[in-house]
C-alpha cells in the first residue's frame, strides 16, 4: 500500500519553502508514496515541474487576503476524495487552512516552520505591521492548540522561536534542516561563459554575488553601501544580484545614486543559480533574519567563499572564519571590510570555501533529508496506529 501524503502550501512561486516541498515530493520512492500537492492561490511557477514528475497538483484559486478563511469549502472535497494518511503543510496560511478544514477529523498533520516570524527583530526587519503579526500569532496559537499538529522547524533558531511565541510544548517541535539537491546546481563551462558575456563582465574581474528575494529583510541596501566603499578601492570588483522582489527598483536607483551602477548587475529571477555561483568569486548574504539560509547553503555546496551576518540561523550552521566571514547585521562598514579581505586573501578564500563545502555536503544533502522525512512519516503514522 502506498502512503498517501497531501501537501498544502500557500503558492507554488519560486521560494525556499516551495523548493523544499518539490525536493521532498520528487525524491521520495514512487513505489512507496503517492503525493497530492494543493496550493491556495497563484503564482503557479513550480506546478509544471511537479506535474512533469507525475504528481497531481491542484490550485484552489482562493483570495490572496486571508485565503484560509475560504479554504474548507474547497479543501474538504479533496480530503474526501484523496483520503490522505497524513497532511503536511508549508507556510502559515496553509497551516491555518488545514487546521480549519480538518477540525473533527483524525488525520495526522505536520506543520513545517520556516521563519522566526513573530520575533520583534523579524517583524521590524520585514517592515511588517506589528498589529497584524500579533493577530496572526494569536490565530496561530489558538488553532494549533485545538488541532495539535506536529511541528517541524527548519532550524533550532526557528524551533526555539516557535516554542516561545506559540507556547508550544518542546516535545511537539522537531528540527529537520532544509536540504539541497546538489544535481540542480551543476553547470558547464560554456554556460558560465555565456552568462559572463550576457553580464558584460571582463574575464579578470572579482565578482561578488548575492542571491535572494529583493526585500527589506535581505539587507541588500547595506550591501550596496558596502560595495561603494569596495569599488572605490579596487577597479576590478563587480557586484551581482540574482533575484526579484518589491525592492528591485529601489535598489537599482540606490546603485545609481551611489555612483556604482556601472559595476552592479541585476540578473533578475534565475533558474540557473548553479551557473551564477560558478561565475562568482565570493558570495555575500547580509540578511537581517533567516529561518534556514538556503541561498547560503547553495553557495557553500558550490565551494564559493561566503560572507554573511552574525544572526542565529547563520551562526547555527557556520563558524566565523572557519566556514564563512560573519559580520554584524546592518553594518555596511563591516561588510565592506570583509569584502576587501576576501578580495585580497586567496588563501582565506580557499580555506573557508573548502571547509564550508565539506560541512554542507555532510549536513544538507537532499538524500539524507528524504530518509529523515520518511522515518518521521512512519513514526507519526505508527503513533496513530495507522502503520503496524
Amino acid at each position: 500500500m502506498k502512503l498517501r501524503v497531501l501537501h498544502v502550501i500557500t503558492t507554488l512561486g519560486r521560494g525556499g519553502a516551495e523548493r523544499q516541498l518539490i525536493n521532498l515530493v520528487c525524491h521520495t520512492p514512487p513505489e512507496e508514496y503517492k503525493h497530492l500537492v494543493v496550493y491556495l492561490h497563484p503564482p503557479h511557477d513550480l506546478a509544471e515541474e511537479l506535474e512533469n514528475a507525475g504528481h497531481e497538483v491542484v490550485c484552489l484559486d482562493l483570495p490572496k487576503r486571508a485565503p484560509w478563511l475560504f479554504a474548507p469549502r474547497r479543501l474538504k472535497p479533496i480530503l474526501k476524495r484523496f483520503q490522505p494518511h497524513l497532511i503536511q503543510t508549508w507556510l502559515y496560511e496553509a497551516d491555518f487552512a488545514v487546521r480549519l478544514s480538518t477540525r473533527g477529523l483524525s488525520i495526522p498533520v505536520v506543520n513545517t516552520l520556516h521563519q522566526p516570524a513573530y520575533e520583534p527583530e523579524t517583524i521590524a526587519a520585514g517592515q511588517w505591521p506589528n498589529w497584524k503579526m500579533q493577530i496572526l500569532r494569536q490565530i496561530d496559537r489558538t488553532t494549533a492548540r485545538w488541532s495539535k499538529p506536529l511541528f517541524i522547524a527548519v532550524s533550532e533558531t526557528v524551533r526555539d522561536s516557535a516554542i516561545k511565541q506559540l507556547a508550544l510544548p518542546k516535545r511537539d517541535v522537531r528540527v529537520i534542516y532544509n536540504a539541497i539537491d546538489v544535481d540542480t546546481l551543476r553547470t558547464s563551462p560554456d554556460k558560465v561563459e555565456k552568462l559572463r558575456t550576457e553580464l558584460a563582465l571582463p574575464t579578470d574581474v572579482f565578482f561578488f554575488l548575492n542571491v535572494g528575494r529583493m526585500a527589506p529583510q535581505k539587507g541588500q541596501t547595506f550591501l550596496l553601501e558596502a560595495f561603494q566603499i569596495v569599488a572605490h578601492k579596487f577597479d576590478d570588483v563587480y557586484l551581482g544580484f540574482a533575484g526579484d522582489g518589491p525592492l528591485l527598483a529601489e535598489l537599482q536607483e540606490l546603485s545609481r545614486a551611489l555612483g556604482i551602477d556601472h559595476r552592479v548587475r541585476f540578473l533578475g529571477r534565475r533558474e540557473d543559480i548553479g551557473t551564477c555561483l560558478e561565475l562568482a568569486n565570493a558570495f555575500v548574504f547580509p540578511s537581517l533574519f533567516e529561518g534556514h539560509p538556503l541561498a547560503l547553503v547553495e553557495a557553500m555546496l558550490k565551494g564559493v567563499p561566503c560572507i554573511t551576518t552574525r544572526i542565529g540561523a547563520m551562526e547555527e550552521i557556520v563558524s566565523n572564519r572557519e566556514h564563512a566571514i560573519l559580520v554584524n547585521p546592518r553594518s555596511a562598514a563591516e561588510l565592506a571590510d570583509a569584502m576587501v579581505e576576501l578580495r585580497c586573501d586567496a588563501g582565506l578564500r580557499q580555506r573557508v570555501a573548502e571547509a564550508a563545502q565539506k560541512l554542507a555536503l555532510e549536513r544538507f544533502d537532499l538524500r539524507n533529508a528524504v530518509t529523515t522525512w520518511g522515518a518521521l512519516y512512519s513514526e507519526v503514522l505508527k503513533s496513530r496506529g495507522q502503520l503496524s
